[in-house]
C-alpha cells in the first residue's frame, strides 16, 4: 500500500518530515519500504510513502488507520472530518436481508448520475499516488474511500438489479462472471451477493460483470457491508487471484464504519456526478458482529517483562490513544476492550505489545537476563543439531509446504495432504519428507557460487494414514557435497563420499540406544547401488544415499550429492553411559583378507567376525576392498584388521590364533569366503 504525505493531515496535524514519518512508523512495527518527495499540483510539496502491512495490522489499510497509528506515537488529537449529508430525495423500496457470514449491510440508491463527469482532481492525484487506475467518477469514488477509510465499496448498476438484495453463501456449482471477465464456479463455501435473478457478486472480492456500471449507466446501488474475515479468507487465492477488497475484508474491517463510509462516499458522489439520493437501506445481525471480550492487564507485571517503568496514568493515556476504553479495576489492573478496527488485540500480551510500541523499541532497557544454569538431559533435536553443526553442517529452515513437482520428484509415491487454500501456488502439499527443501536450497547456493555444502534441517513431514489420518512426523534430513575440507597448499582435499556420510552417521547414532545398522534398499530418488536404509534394533528408521543420476540430470545439476533422513523420536538417547576402564595390558592384531561374493556385505561379514572372534575381542575394521587381477569375476576381496586385548593378561600368540581360525571358519562357513593368501 503507498499514499500521500499530505492525505494524512487530512486527519492529523502532524509537522514531521517524511522521514521522521517512515522512522516512527518502523518502530511502532509498521514496515516501510521507502518514500519518494514529489510535489502536488493541488497540494504544493508532498511525499508518496510505501507501507509493507503485516497480516495482523488490517487496520492500517487506510490513510485514516496510519493517521491512527501517528496520532498516538504524536500525541497528536485525530480529527475526523465532518461528513455533510446530502439531500435524500426519494425511498427505494429494495430489501435486504443478511446472513451470519456477512450480518451488516448498507445500500443506497443515486439515480440520474452524470457518469461522464470528470473525477475531482484531487481524488484523480491521489488514486494516481496510490497507484490506482482511474477508470470512472464511480468506481473511481469507492476506490477512494477505500484507501481513505479502509472500507470496500461497491457499485452495482441499478437498473440491472431485480428485485430484492440478499448476501447468502453460494449455491454448489452457482456460476458468477467477474469484473475482470472470469468465470467462476463457486460452491457452499463462497458467499455472494445476488438479486432474485441469482449472483451478482462476490462478496468481499469483485463485483459482477452482468450488474456492473458502464458508460451508460444512469442509476447506480452503492453497496457498503461488513463480513466476517473467515467467510472471505482464502477464497480469493482459491481461484487465483486477489483484490483490494479481499486483501482487507481476509483481515478484517472496522465493523462500525459502514454507515460513515456510505456518507462520505455521498458526498463525494454529489460533488461530482451529481443525482438524486435515496435514503440508506440497511440490514444488521447484531448478535453476529464481532464481541470483543474485555482484557486484564497488571502494569507490574507488564513492566517486569519490558524492564519498563510505565505508570498507570501513562498507560491509561497510551490505551485511550488506541481507542482501547482502559478502566482502573479496584485490584488495581486495567481493563481494555480492543476497538472495532483492531483484530490483533486479544489477550494482555497484546497489550504489552501496545505499551512497547509507543514507549518506544528503541527506548526499552538493554539490560542482559541474568543467566539460569539448570542441569537438564539434552533432547534428542539439540544433540542431533549441535553434533552436525560440530561435523560443519548448516541448519536450514524450509516451509512444510511444497509444489505438487517436488512432491512427485521426492515423494515416493505416498499420499499427500492437499493445501485447501494455499498461500502460493508453490506450496500446494504438505511435504512427506524434507528432501525437496533440502535440495532446493542447494540449487540455490549453488547458483550464488557455494560448491561445497552441508546442510540439516529439523522439521515435521505429514504423512497420510490408509485410514485417511494426518500423521506428523519429526524428522531430521541432511545434504553433503563438495569437497572434505577446505583446500590448502598442503593438502588437497578429496571430494565426499557416501562412506563419509556414513561415517558421519555411525558416529552421531553412538550416543543412542540400541544397535544401528545398515542395509541395502531401493529408494526411486537414490542411486540403487549406493543407497542405504538406516536401521535401528533391526528397524528401519530412515535413508542414506546418493541423489539419481536422473534426478541430477533433470534438476541440471552437475556433480554429486548424498542425502539421509530418519525419525528423530524413534530415538531414545543412551543416558547410561559411563566410563569403562581401559586395560593396561597391550593389545594384538591380525590383517586378513577373504574372498567373497559381491552380494555379501561388510556388515554382514563385520556380524561374523565379531561372533566368533573369542571374549577378547577389541576392534574390527576393513581397510582394503579390492576387484581385479587374481580376484575371479563377481568376487571381492575384503581386507580387515582385527585386534583383541584383555584386562587381566597379555595376550599369546596362541590365543589369537585360536580366535583367527575360529573367524576363519566360520566366514568359510556362513558367507562362503576363503582366506586369501
Amino acid at each position: 500500500m503507498q499514499l500521500s504525505k499530505n492525505w494524512l493531515k487530512d486527519f492529523i496535524s502532524i509537522d514531521l518530515s517524511t522521514q521522521e514519518i517512515c522512522s516512527q512508523l518502523t518502530m511502532a512495527g509498521i514496515e516501510v519500504d521507502g518514500y519518494e518527495e514529489i510535489t502536488s499540483d493541488i497540494t504544493g510539496d508532498d511525499a508518496i510513502i510505501k507501507l509493507d502491512i503485516t497480516p495482523n495490522r488490517g487496520d492500517c489499510f487506510s490513510v485514516l488507520g496510519v493517521a491512527r497509528e501517528l496520532s498516538a506515537i504524536n500525541k497528536l488529537k485525530l480529527k475526523i472530518p465532518k461528513i455533510p449529508e446530502v439531500k435524500e430525495a426519494f425511498k427505494d423500496n429494495i430489501g435486504i436481508s443478511v446472513c451470519s457470514k456477512g450480518p451488516s449491510y448498507y445500500g443506497r440508491t443515486v439515480r440520474n448520475i452524470a457518469i461522464n463527469s470528470e473525477t475531482l482532481p484531487l481524488i484523480a492525484e491521489r488514486l494516481k499516488f496510490s497507484e490506482q487506475k482511474l477508470i470512472d467518477p464511480v468506481v473511481d469514488i469507492t476506490n477512494y474511500i477505500l484507501l481513505e477509510l479502509g472500507q470496500p465499496l461497491h457499485a452495482f448498476d441499478r437498473d440491472k438489479l431485480y428485485g430484492n438484495i440478499s448476501v447468502r453463501t453460494a449455491n454448489d456449482n452457482e456460476e458468477i462472471k467477474l469484473l475482470d471477465e472470469q468465470n467462476l464456479v463457486l460452491d457452499e463455501s463462497c458467499l455472494v451477493i445476488s438479486d432474485d435473478n441469482g449472483a451478482v457478486a462476490f462478496a468481499g472480492i469483485m463485483g459482477g460483470k452482468e450488474s456492473s456500471v458502464s458508460t451508460s449507466t444512469k442509476s447506480i446501488f452503492l453497496e457498503s457491508a461488513y463480513f466476517k474475515p473467515s467467510a472471505i479468507r482464502g477464497k480469493a487465492r482459491r481461484y487465483g487471484f486477489q483484490s483490494e477488497a479481499s486483501l482487507r475484508y481476509e483481515r478484517g474491517v472496522d465493523f462500525s464504519i459502514q454507515e460513515i463510509a456510505i456518507k462520505r462516499a455521498s458526498t463525494l458522489l454529489n460533488e461530482t456526478v451529481g443525482g438524486e439520493f435515496s435514503s440508506i437501506a440497511s440490514k444488521t445481525l447484531t448478535n453476529h458482529l464481532p464481541k470483543h471480550s474485555k482484557i486484564i492487564l497488571d502494569l507490574e507485571r507488564s513492566n517486569l517483562v519490558l524492564g519498563t517503568h510505565i505508570t498507570k496514568k501513562k498507560a491509561i493515556k497510551y490505551f485511550k490513544s488506541l481507542g482501547l476504553n482502559p478502566i482502573i479495576s479496584k485490584n488495581q489492573t486495567i481493563s481494555a476492550i480492543s476497538p472495532p478496527w483492531r483484530y490483533d488485540i486479544n489477550i494482555e500480551a497484546d497489550l504489552i505489545e501496545e505499551l512497547a510500541r509507543l514507549e518506544g523499541y528503541d527506548s526499552l532497557p538493554q539490560d542482559s537476563l541474568t543467566p539460569i544454569f539448570k542441569k537438564t538431559k539434552p533432547s534428542n533435536q539439540s544433540y542431533l543439531s549441535n553434533n552436525l553443526v560440530a561435523n560443519g553442517f548448516n541448519e536450514i529452515i524450509s516451509y512444510s509446504f511444497i509444489n505438487e513437482v517436488d512432491h512427485e520428484l521426492f515423494g515416493q509415491g505416498e499420499e499427500t495432504l492437499e493445501v485447501e487454500n494455499p498461500i502460493s501456488q508453490n506450496m500446494t502439499v504438505m511435504r512427506t519428507n524434507l528432501v525437496s527443501g533440502l535440495v532446493n536450497s542447494f540449487i540455490y547456493n549453488l547458483n550464488q557460487g557455494k560448491d561445497s555444502q552441508r546442510l540439516f534441517e529439523i522439521g515435521n513431514v505429514f504423512n497420510l494414514t490408509k485410514s485417511g489420518e494426518v500423521k506428523e512426523i519429526l524428522s531430521l534430513g541432511g545434504l553433503i557435497n563438495g569437497s572434505l575440507k577446505p583446500n590448502n597448499w598442503n593438502d588437497k582435499s578429496k571430494e565426499t563420499s557416501f562412506y563419509d556420510l556414513k561415517g558421519i552417521l555411525e558416529d552421531m547414532l553412538t550416543m543412542f540406544s540400541g544397535s544401528c545398522s545398515f542395509k541395502k534398499c531401493s529408494i526411486e530418488f537414490l542411486h540403487p547401488g549406493m543407497s542405504s536404509s538406516i536401521e535401528l534394533n533391526g528397524q528401519s528408521i530412515g535413508y542414506l544415499g546418493s541423489v539419481h543420476p536422473s534426478l541430477l540430470d533433470k534438476l541440471d545439476i552437475k556433480q554429486d550429492i548424498f542425502i539421509f533422513s530418519f525419525e528423530v523420536d524413534k530415538l531414545k538417547l543412551n543416558s547410561s553411559r559411563s566410563f569403562e576402564e581401559f586395560s593396561r595390558y597391550p593389545s594384538s592384531s591380525r590383517d586378513l583378507a577373504f574372498i567373497l561374493d559381491q552380494s555379501v556385505t561388510a556388515s554382514s561379514l563385520e556380524t561374523v567376525v565379531k561372533s566368533s572372534a573369542g571374549e577378547f575381542f577389541k576392534n574390527f575394521e576393513i581397510f582394503d576392498v579390492y576387484q581385479g587381477k587374481g580376484v575371479a569375476e563377481n568376487k571381492k576381496s575384503l581386507a580387515i584388521s582385527v585386534s583383541w586385548q584383555s584386562m587381566k593378561q597379555t595376550l599369546l600368540d596362541s590365543d589369537i590364533d585360536n580366535a583367527v581360525e575360529k573367524i576363519v571358519n566360520s566366514v568359510q562357513k556362513e558367507l562362503g569366503g576363503e582366506l586369501r593368501v
